[in-house]
């Protein structure tokens, strides 16, 4: 299976509007059409994941970016006692775009990035896109990705 397939399949069948595999270089593996993490972003995101929780608290004032789009912090983990893989979550800070929330998972070697907004979900909610992200993301770790 390639990774568009995750994209295409796991992701965006899952309910997501848009998502992206990327190294933490930011290198593209696989993406939604038109939807692409820059790679000062995919290098900024890598640094917050690997680190500590006040390195991703230190977020929650200022938001981040992803793809151009700036989203607030709105909760974390990237020290999970049962290692669990780190990721972030977020809310679109643009004016109509509150109702758009973002997931990101840090693996081994990869940013796994998606983007759910209820208005093009097919009704999936962002509890249904978080698991199915989540089980891209543990599959990805487990095998070394």
């Amino acid at each position: 299976m390639s990774w568009q397939t995750y994209i295409d399949s796991n992701l965006l069948g899952a309910g997501f509007c848009y998502a992206s595999i990327c190294g933490h270089d930011g290198a593209t593996w696989a993406c939604s059409p038109g939807y692409t993490v820059l790679p000062a972003e995919a290098s900024k995101l890598n640094q917050l994941l690997s680190g500590t929780m006040d390195d991703l608290n230190s977020v929650a004032a200022s938001g981040f970016f992803v793809a151009g789009q700036k989203y607030a912090f709105t909760r974390g983990e990237v020290d999970d006692e049962d290692g669990g893989v780190p990721y972030l979550q977020g809310r679109c800070k643009e004016d109509g775009k509150s109702s758009q929330g973002i997931i990101i998972y840090r693996t081994t070697k990869a940013l796994i990035v998606g983007v759910h907004d209820p208005a093009y979900s097919n009704g999936a909610s962002f509890g249904k896109v978080n698991t199915e992200i989540g089980k891209v993301a543990d599959y990805m770790f487990e095998n070394g990705f």
